[in-house]
């Protein structure tokens, strides 16, 4: 079935809407990717530096890292205040776990990667993988510049995925109720405006068929343009007439040689 013009244009119309929210929405969600991964990493550290300026608050009274015991508490207080932090830990230069948020891991060794990021990045921020976890840590450092350990939090890798594909399914339903509406406006508009054109298409195709095709005469135009286009078949004709007298004459002559 062959397409009105107007569903022709529609359908362009679309295809340039459909394109243009892609390449957008594509830079937006590389933009929002990067955007929500600092928060993230902000939101955690300031975590953290909550907890490593308290401690070394106590670190510069003389106090040794081991003897903090209200650091326990401290710790256990800002996980519960936040579902998303698995754990937070406090160890020492010698790698070992001093206060966490899981007791059960007092006393044990953190992996000796985990002492690298404090020897490198001094007073630094840095990020960590453990298995399905993501950490964020920030070197202790005692009044005379010496690092006596590090805090370290934990909070699950997916996290930045899972926000990322609620975006996703709140994008995807943003597209399709434009291009359902912009579809529907599209049609009427295009319609509308393009009624006229339509229409002259239609007279021009009818007077070019009664002119060449079925060689009546052709009914002159509304206007200018279809007065000239119908003078223009007609002249049309003839020519087609006179090209057929031409073969005639030719052939009666080849009959007579």
């Amino acid at each position: 079935m062959a397409w009105s013009l107007s569903r022709k244009v529609s359908v362009a119309l679309l295809g340039i809407l459909l394109s243009t929210m892609v390449m957008t929405g594509a830079f937006g969600y590389y933009k929002f990717q990067s955007v929500l991964s600092d928060q993230v990493n902000s939101r955690y550290s300031f975590v953290v530096f909550t907890i490593k300026r308290k401690i070394e608050d106590r670190l510069a009274l003389g106090l040794a890292l081991r003897a903090l015991r209200q650091i326990q508490e401290l710790a256990e207080l800002e996980k519960a205040r936040d579902s998303q932090i698995l754990g937070i830990q406090i160890y020492d230069s010698n790698r070992e776990v001093l206060f966490d948020t899981d007791r059960g891991t007092i006393g044990s060794r953190v992996p000796s990667t985990w002492l690298e990021p404090l020897s490198a990045q001094g007073t630094q921020p840095f990020s960590l993988t453990d298995e399905d976890s993501a950490l964020v840590g920030l070197p202790l450092v005692n009044t005379l510049g010496k690092v006596e350990g590090a805090v370290v939090l934990r909070y699950p890798a997916t996290y930045l995925e899972q926000e990322l594909g609620r975006l996703l399914q709140r994008l995807a339903g943003e597209f399709a109720v434009v291009l359902l509406g912009s579809a529907v406006l599209s049609v009427i508009a295009a319609s509308w405006l393009l009624r006229d054109v339509r229409q002259r298409l239609v007279a021009m195709e009818n007077t070019l068929n009664q002119s060449v095709t079925k060689g009546a005469p052709a009914k002159p135009g509304r206007d200018a343009f279809e007065g000239d286009f119908v003078r223009f078949c007609g002249k049309a004709r003839e020519a087609v007439e006179q090209i057929g007298e031409a073969s005639d004459e030719v052939e009666r002559l080849d009959r007579l040689a």
